[in-house]
């Protein structure tokens, strides 16, 4: 007996839901595209930022430019606009804090001076009313450590504890719900400097840099659920200074310097890919400016670099990284396989579940169907095992007249992109009916009379 489940006008906000499972990934990143955007009005690195509603902000930093070396300032960038507006400023001036989102708010921590102070300063900004609220502390002054946020809980990793340690491996997780701080496993290689990403529930710590100014390429993965570390696949490119960013659930790491400390000969453009589900890098596409102590920010499936610097100098730059996501090929099924173009019915595909393929990680709301793949969305969708093997299929119908096929087409095709925004597509064959001209019967049927010949009719007169 076949399991069924009805989804019909609620699937996409149910299927939505299902975000945190996990899909396999083919490498996405070989290439991509780099484009200049509107710079920054000040040029600064060791800056904080975020991504808010579509928005990116640039927080605090250093400005060599402007004699004072701590920025407060907060710039938004809006890619629509291609334009930057000033914002509420940060409380305290920071340079090499770090930031990170919960639920609509920019949360930046620690962070220092440069003359002395450290900082275990928390302070939250509220994009709705462009102002700042200072939140509870973290449990010690910290600079150089990275931020990443799992299930709505923000953790800051690593980081510089002043010369007592010097470089640590400190792990604390910060509840925004509770306003509290909680000490978790620590990391096993003690670095600052390092960048941080979160995928599917796992938070990676990249790169950094180690006690006696060593830069390191290592990776290490922290499970939140677990409490527990493991080493994963180094990066390439030992550097710290870098950046990264989840784009499509690969890990962008972006720029940083081989060298340690800002006044470093060697800046890199260096992009290179992680992928979390095949523990693999690859290299894609440089910067067109190298630079260290950037900011990056992910909208739309593109990802913003914004400042940084080269030999001590902070800059203004903003470039935005779009990469070529290659699609995963799947298996669908179509009935009925004779489709007669002119129908007013209904198309049903079966987008079929495979050993390496969950149809449960589709966003219907992006599938489309028909003679290209573009053209028709779902009017109905269920997850049904279609073909037996006990694993759940993906069942979509869509209206006949809207997928474009016409008489004389051979396959159909359906696109679309999985929760994580994996490109999908596949294609079946199909056979056109119902599209002959009436034709005179063949022998003994009775003949089709051409109609009369139309003229005046005659006229009746009563007598």
């Amino acid at each position: 007996m076949k399991h069924t489940t009805n989804i019909s006008s609620g699937i996409l906000a149910l299927l939505l839901a299902w975000a945190t499972i996990s899909v396999s990934h083919q490498a996405l990143a070989q290439d991509g595209t780099w484009a200049a955007q509107a710079p920054m009005s000040t040029a600064r690195y060791g800056l904080a930022a975020g991504v808010l509603n579509n928005i990116f902000y640039a927080v605090g930093g250093f400005n060599n430019e402007t004699g004072a070396p701590m920025e407060r300032t907060v710039e938004a960038f809006d890619p629509m606009a291609n334009a930057w507006t000033t914002k509420a400023p940060m409380p305290s001036g920071r340079v090499l804090a770090a930031a990170g989102v919960v639920n609509g708010t920019l949360y930046v921590v620690g962070g220092t001076d440069f003359i002395g102070h450290m900082f275990a300063t928390v302070e939250a900004y509220n994009p709705a009313t462009d102002s700042w609220t200072s939140k509870a502390p973290m449990p010690a002054p910290r600079y150089g450590q990275a931020v990443a946020v799992v299930n709505g809980i923000l953790y800051a990793i690593g980081g510089w504890d002043g010369g007592f340690r010097g470089r640590v491996p400190d792990v604390w997780a910060y509840n925004p719900a509770t306003d509290t701080w909680t000490a978790k496993a620590p990391m096993p290689t003690a670095r600052m400097s390092l960048a941080a990403s979160a995928v599917g529930g796992t938070l990676y710590a990249i790169g950094g840099e180690l006690n006696g100014n060593i830069v390191i390429s290592t990776v290490e993965a922290y499970d939140p659920a677990t409490d527990t570390w493991t080493t994963r696949a180094s990066m390439p490119t030992s550097r710290m200074g870098l950046a990264t960013d989840a784009v499509s659930g690969i890990i962008y790491a972006v720029g940083g310097t081989t060298e340690a400390g800002f006044n470093s000969h060697t800046f890199l453009a260096t992009v290179e890919a992680y992928d979390p589900a095949t523990d693999t890098w690859t290299t894609t596409m440089p910067m067109p400016t190298p630079r260290s102590f950037l900011g990056t920010g992910v909208i739309h499936h593109s990802l913003y670099a914004a400042g940084g610097t080269v030999s001590n100098t902070g800059l203004r730059t903003m470039e935005a990284f779009t990469a070529a996501l290659h699609s995963l090929a799947v298996t669908i099924e179509i009935k009925p396989e004779s489709i007669n173009p002119r129908s007013q019915g209904k198309i049903m595909v079966a987008l079929l579940a495979t050993d390496t393929f969950d149809v449960t990680t589709v966003d219907p709301s992006t599938v489309r169907f028909g003679a290209t793949g573009t053209e028709a969305s779902p009017v109905h969708a269920a997850l049904v095992d279609f073909d037996g093997d006990g694993r759940l299929d993906l069942v979509l119908h869509f209206n006949t007249r809207d997928t474009g096929i016409v008489c004389g087409e051979t396959s159909a095709s359906l696109t679309g992109m999985t929760l994580t925004g994996q490109a999908i597509e596949g294609s079946d064959s199909i056979r056109t009916v119902g599209c002959q001209q009436k034709t005179r019967p063949a022998h003994g049927a009775e003949a089709i009379r051409p109609a009369p010949e139309l003229g005046p009719r005659p006229v009746s007169r009563e007598r």
